[in-house]
């Protein structure tokens, strides 16, 4: 069974109805899923807020 994509447009409103609508275990999976991005996320700024061209250069030379 080869799965099928479609792109839709929703908005928050309907997305948020869906997922009200998901199996206790689907909403923890997707919780999971969307705080990991958040993180992610927050970690891959706070790294390009204090990348630097010496830190780069270290990394390029592999001095750490």
């Amino acid at each position: 069974m080869n799965p099928t994509q479609y792109q839709l447009s929703l908005s928050f409103e309907q997305v948020l109805s869906l997922v009200k609508q998901l199996p206790e275990a689907d909403k923890l999976k997707l919780s999971e899923a969307l705080s990991k991005e958040l993180l992610d996320s927050k970690l891959t700024h706070l790294l390009q807020c204090f990348k630097t061209d010496e830190l780069s250069s270290f990394r390029d030379k592999s001095e750490f």
